[in-house]
């Protein structure tokens, strides 16, 4: 919990006595004029007008008599001596001499006429004002609230302010003595608190605490205003009485986090403040208002909330941290703690793990600037610069850590890598570059997964598969296996182990499958991997799977402008009839069905000689198919040619228009 953090809170040390608010109306604050009587002119005027009534009154009254009535019940003619020339029979004492506390023109505090530092019932706050390095509060500032008389039945004018006689409030000295500052006399607000109340009337007392307040009372704004002519302000009912412990000072990124509890033993069940300093500089101040079961069990009738969480920014070296606990009476604080630390310059940070995948490096971790920023992160492999990245991703861990940071501080970063062994090293990066950490360095290992190929997949013989190819996985020197399924039915895990005459001796495999029915077959190869990784398959193939071919051919021949292809019925061995191809020069000329009777056709051709070829064929791709016949065919010219004119004769002369 940070200075600003503390949550406003209505009157928690109850300063106010009890409920708080007075009915609302409708009006600005009056304008600053100053604490005690506004107008200093006036002030004098009164004190000079005072002095020649009590230079008159010593003349006149008997050194041995006594003021029998109202002596000590009202106020000092300081206050208002014209009110007492008008009614001397009032009850203003017109005793006071000219040095008494009734007569330096401030308002007592509220505990010497109630015995509570808080405001009396009736009135509300009207402003505040502050003195700054006070002994007091530790050296921080202390806090003077007004409470205000409120105005009954009467309205104001237009500087908000109404007559003590609208409420019944009196004007004199605080319970009619003479060494009690004036109450009930002074008409002015300075305006911070309750500005939603139009009217209010004279002071009637003061409240003082080291507590901002604001916290005290949520309608009051921080505008501050300044009078350390009452520094030295102070009463005997304003005893310090708080007591506490620091249960923590812990160094973190950016200063210091201290934990503890704070109470005022005079003020039961109401949670007070407390100072935090850096070489008995005040740098914050913040309610002890945290749940702290152990403090309710310790002291029975204090209740729970007296905890305090703080951090506050120190710069680096070696600092003094001071905790001070503000008593609720407003007179001062008592030391409850200090401390030496050791701030670092440096950023803060972890290099949390490094992990090797699949051809790839993940790293992560944490870097926190000395101010509590976020810094930019290097990231090495193998000394060779890979990236840089800003440490902003959220870390939970890091929030509940340090609650004063917003725990964005993570990396998590990954990239393309080669298999084997690497070095990855990091180094966070200083704004200036004169203060880069090095986080270290990780060995890591890239995994890899299987490679390979299926390089063929045939039929050579009745119901059986031939597959070729290789498969590695460089996780490993030892030979890997590969698993083959036909039509989706696992046909078994084999050794990719054979020899071969290219880079990928010793990982070969030349599979033969018996047993496959004939016809289209889906063959599939997968390599299994080894270590880290994941299995690759290496291809799927359709491919037919052959069946026993009987029949023959029983001519093939040249036979007029062609070739005369004649055989006996071709049929499978599972009965299903099979196609005879030609094949004229190596190119497909005819596929012919072979029926019962066989084929008897001609194929025409053009003259010359050409290696004819016939094969009967089963349906499907990638099928070798048996053949029943070859021979080379002399096509003859056809009857009538015209042979061929002699260079330069007249056949090759050019024929003109």
């Amino acid at each position: 919990m940070t200075a600003t953090d503390v949550p406003i809170t209505r009157d928690p040390m109850n300063v106010l006595g009890g409920p708080t608010g007075v009915a609302t109306l409708d009006a600005p604050p009056a304008s600053d004029a100053g604490h005690a009587d506004p107008a200093p002119g006036a002030r004098r005027r009164r004190r000079s007008l005072a002095e020649r009534v009590s230079s008159f009154l010593e003349r006149r009254v008997d050194r041995r008599g006594v003021l029998r009535k109202g002596a000590m019940a009202g106020t000092a003619l300081a206050v208002a001596p014209a009110t007492f020339a008008l009614r001397p029979g009032s009850a203003y004492a017109a005793v006071c001499a000219r040095n008494a506390l009734c007569n330096d023109g401030y308002t007592e505090f509220c505990c010497t006429i109630t015995g509570a530092n808080r405001c009396p019932p009736g009135t509300a706050l009207g402003g505040w004002w502050k003195v700054d390095g006070s002994n007091f509060c530790g050296g921080g500032p202390r806090y003077y609230m007004d409470c205000n008389a409120g105005c009954g039945g009467c309205g104001c004018g237009a500087n908000g302010i109404c007559p003590g006689s609208c409420s019944g409030t009196p004007c004199g000295c605080a319970n009619g003595d003479c060494n009690n500052r004036k109450a009930g006399c002074t008409g002015f607000r300075y305006g911070q608190c309750n500005q939603g109340i139009r009217c209010l009337g004279p002071i009637v007392c003061r409240v003082v605490t080291c507590t901002e307040p604001w916290r005290i009372d949520g309608t009051c704004t921080t505008a501050a205003r300044t009078d350390n002519a009452t520094r030295y302000h102070s009463r005997p009912c304003l005893e310090v009485d708080a007591i506490g412990q620091v249960d923590s000072c812990t160094v973190v990124p950016g200063g210091v986090r201290v934990t503890g509890w704070a109470i005022d033993p005079s003020a039961v069940g109401v949670p007070i403040s407390v100072n935090v300093y850096d070489c008995l500089r005040p740098q914050a101040t913040v309610l002890a208002n945290i749940w702290r079961e152990d403090v309710a069990i310790g002291y029975p009738g204090q209740g729970p909330f007296h905890g305090f969480d703080v951090f506050y920014r120190l710069c680096p070296g070696d600092r003094l941290v001071s905790v001070a606990a503000n008593d609720t009476s407003g007179r001062g604080s008592n030391w409850i703690f200090h401390q030496m630390v050791t701030i670092n310059p440096n950023a803060s940070g972890h290099f949390d793990q490094v992990e090797g995948g699949v051809g790839s490096i993940r790293a992560s971790g944490f870097v926190i600037g000395a101010d509590g920023g976020q810094l930019p992160v290097d990231i090495y492999e193998d000394g060779r610069f890979i990236t840089r990245v800003v440490a902003n991703l959220s870390r939970p861990d890091l929030g509940a850590a340090y609650p004063h940071l917003h725990g964005h501080y993570g990396f998590d970063i990954g990239w393309p890598a080669g298999p084997g062994n690497h070095n990855v090293c990091i180094i966070a990066r200083s704004p200036g570059g004169d203060r880069d950490v090095d986080l270290g360095c990780r060995p890591v290992t890239v995994a890899a997964d299987p490679a390979g190929a299926v390089e063929s997949v045939t039929s050579p013989g009745s119901g059986s598969l031939r597959i070729i190819g290789w498969a590695r996985d460089v996780d490993t020197a030892s030979p890997i296996q590969v698993r083959v399924t036909v039509d989706g039915a696992d046909r078994g895990t084999f050794t990719a182990n054979r020899s071969r005459g290219d880079g990928w001796n010793g990982y070969g495999f030349d599979i033969t499958l018996t047993g496959i029915s004939p016809g289209a077959r889906n063959v599939c190869v997968t390599a299994l991997n080894a270590g880290a990784g994941s299995n690759v398959s290496l291809g799927c193939t359709t491919t037919g799977v052959a069946a026993v071919v009987a029949g023959q051919v029983m001519a093939l021949e040249a036979a007029g402008d062609g070739v005369r292809v004649a055989t006996t019925g071709v049929e499978r061995t599972d009965g299903v009839p099979a196609n005879v191809r030609v094949l004229v020069d190596g190119q497909f000329r005819a596929s012919l069905r072979a029926g019962p009777d066989g084929i008897d056709e001609v194929l025409s051709l053009p003259p010359g000689d050409h290696e004819v070829v016939v094969t009967a064929t089963v349906d499907g791709p990638r099928t070798i198919p048996p053949v029943l016949a070859s021979a080379r065919v002399s096509v003859p010219e056809p009857a009538g040619a015209v042979a061929a004119a002699p260079a330069g004769s007249a056949a090759d002369a050019e024929v003109g228009p």
